[in-house]
């Protein structure tokens, strides 16, 4: 490990560095969902409300849980298991097919037919509900300004355009990057490599010479380093490591980058 960072900031992070080589970094790259922007909080807002109307005509749906929990262990990994299935580039009609989904496992007696209506307009008003609630995690501009001081910076980002062009233009973060790769405008998502070479290739850089930030392994840090970069996991919760997808260095918070990219 070549980071030359001292004190008890690598006492917090050693355990966590594989081998990242902060004198090869000369371009930094952001994830967008979960990584600048709490986008997770926000659904969770989100489906609060038209989940509790959905219950109020479907008690079997309470006892579930809440519906924070009900979010995150039930509707997402519904989502999850639409998208897989269909492959390709995110569509916003999977939300509501998990809506439909979530009657029909779990409220809609055997046999029936669920109300698919109710379901849809579930589904209307979490979209009209969850844009208002993107936040940007409390660490995210002080990074960005300290990294913008030292490296050119590009942003990578999966999900249709509608969507991450809301959350970045809401958010003013274009002004930060060089470089702005939205998944469904070029046609390439994460981790194919070749979505990380398009993102470089205006700045003239090496891909040795570029480090990736972002919270999905099997996505950013996988992508990164095929294309042949290195990468940092922001792992906020903890999370152990389940796949064989080894970042560079894993971080609790992105503040911890500048201690790593000594900026401060």
């Amino acid at each position: 490990m070549k980071t030359t960072t001292t004190g008890s900031a690598l006492d917090r992070l050693s355990d966590r560095v594989a081998g990242l080589d902060v004198a090869r970094v000369e371009v930094v790259s952001f994830d967008l969902d979960g990584t600048l922007i709490d986008s997770r909080t926000a659904w969770r807002h989100g489906f609060a409300a038209p989940f509790a109307q959905l219950a109020a005509r479907y008690p079997a749906l309470l006892a579930l849980g809440d519906s924070a929990y009900v979010h995150d262990h039930v509707f997402q990994p519904f989502l999850t298991t639409i998208w897989e299935r269909a492959g390709g580039e995110w569509s916003p009609n999977y939300v509501r097919d998990g809506w439909r989904m979530l009657l029909q496992h779990h409220a809609a007696p055997d046999g029936t037919t669920p109300d698919w209506a109710a379901a849809d307009a579930a589904h209307e008003e979490y979209e009209a509900t969850w844009p208002a609630m993107m936040r940007l995690f409390e660490d995210s501009l002080t990074v960005l300004d300290a990294v913008q001081a030292r490296y050119p910076m590009i942003l990578i980002t999966n999900g249709n355009t509608a969507h991450q062009r809301m959350k970045i233009e809401s958010h003013d973060l274009a002004r930060w990057f060089r470089h702005v790769v939205v998944s469904e405008e070029v046609g390439l998502l994460k981790p194919d490599p070749a979505i990380f070479a398009l993102a470089l290739a205006p700045l003239g850089a090496r891909a040795e010479s570029a480090l990736h930030i972002g919270d999905m392994r099997a996505q950013d840090v996988a992508g990164a380093r095929a294309a042949g970069w290195q990468s940092a996991w922001v792992n906020r919760a903890g999370a152990p490591a389940v796949d064989e997808h080894q970042p560079d260095v894993e971080i609790a918070a992105l503040e911890e980058l500048l201690d790593l990219l000594e900026l401060r």
